[in-house]
């Protein structure tokens, strides 16, 4: 599988929950959902760092896209570390589908809730994002990191997106009833002509 795949999962995620729910609740729902799922990978990371600074933290990223599908640059500053993003695969699956509402979810809780599960001695501002609305993304986080060690080295504990999309599945399994995940599974289906992968 790849980005594509794992974007228009969590979007199915979502437009079903709220659809079966409605928005309040269904809100809420899909907060716990990606909270879990972030939290999960955060923790994972973690367990492959050496110490659980920014270095290891940016280094332990989990997954790697295609050559162009997402455009970033990383810049370091004495009491911050920020990444830019210009481009998002996850945002163009999105909008290719028609799904780009659904997908904002994951744009405002994911990334926080990495940083939580991961438990290292910095946090999160989201400045803005793509996903939101905002021409590009913008990741400010409270710690210095080093350009020398993570400019000059490779992401490590790379996991396939089958991975990815099972985990992510995985979560809303424990969250939402069997006739809201047959729909999810449906739909995946007919978008993909194959199942989501799980267990």
């Amino acid at each position: 599988m790849e980005i594509r795949h794992h974007a228009l999962l969590y979007a199915l995620i979502c437009k079903h929950t709220i659809e079966h729910y409605g928005k309040e609740a269904g809100e809420d729902l899909i907060r716990k959902i990606t909270e879990e799922y972030g939290r999960q990978r955060g923790k994972r990371m973690a367990s492959h760092s050496l110490k659980k600074g920014m270095n290891e933290f940016f280094l332990n990223g989990e997954w790697k896209g295609k050559e162009g599908e997402n455009i970033s640059s990383l810049s370091f500053y004495d009491d911050r570390t920020e990444s830019v993003v210009s481009k998002c695969a996850w945002y163009d699956s999105w909008k290719e589908y028609g799904m780009e509402g659904y997908g904002s979810y994951y744009c405002r809780y994911i990334d926080k809730a990495i940083c939580e599960g991961y438990g290292g001695n910095f946090d999160l501002e989201l400045r803005s994002a793509i996903g939101l609305g905002d021409e590009e993304c913008v990741f400010s986080w409270s710690g210095k990191g080093d350009p020398e060690t993570v400019e000059k080295s490779q992401r490590k504990y790379i996991l396939p997106f089958d991975f990815h999309c099972r985990e992510l599945y995985e979560c809303a399994e424990r969250y939402l009833p069997e006739e809201v995940l047959e729909k999810i599974r449906n739909d995946f289906r007919e978008f993909f002509n194959r199942e989501v992968t799980v267990g």
